[in-house]
């Protein structure tokens, strides 16, 4: 399994981020290869949804469900084309938030031949956590 993770800090409140994570309609602009969610169920624990994400020109299509949500954090399993856990963690710090994100994902062996290099994957999705952190700030801050 590999894993990914990246950190910021953000000028709001961990309840502002929670419920900007939260808004699965909202995903697609946030992480940039994921292309749509549809079927959302629910919110907050207990929601699930599907999703269509691209990789280096590969669409995979998957479910998700939300393991945990609250003021300290969300976690988030994916599973189909690439089976993934999701864990933000929320600490107030300095008048904001400090947002940590880990990802750790299972890249099938059809998905690998696919793309054909594991470190331009690596990198890939690396470049996904960062900017869609980055994504959450710049949301977060222009209000």
């Amino acid at each position: 399994m590999a894993k990914v993770k990246g950190s910021v800090h953000i000028e709001a409140a961990p309840e502002q981020v929670l419920e900007t994570v939260l808004d699965i309609p909202g995903l697609p602009a946030v992480m940039p290869s994921l292309e749509k969610v549809w079927g959302v169920q629910g919110h907050g624990v207990g929601c699930t949804y599907q999703w269509q994400y691209k990789m280096s020109g590969v669409s995979f299509e998957g479910g998700a469900e939300i393991m945990e949500a609250g003021a300290g954090g969300v976690t988030l399993k994916t599973s189909g084309g690439i089976p993934s856990t999701w864990v933000y963690q929320f600490t107030p710090a300095a008048g904001g938030t400090d947002v940590k994100l880990s990802v750790e994902y299972t890249m099938p062996g059809s998905v690998l031949g696919a793309i054909a290099d594991r470190l331009v994957v690596e990198r890939q999705n690396q470049k996904e956590v960062n900017q869609a952190l980055a994504n959450i700030k710049a949301r977060l801050e222009a209000d």
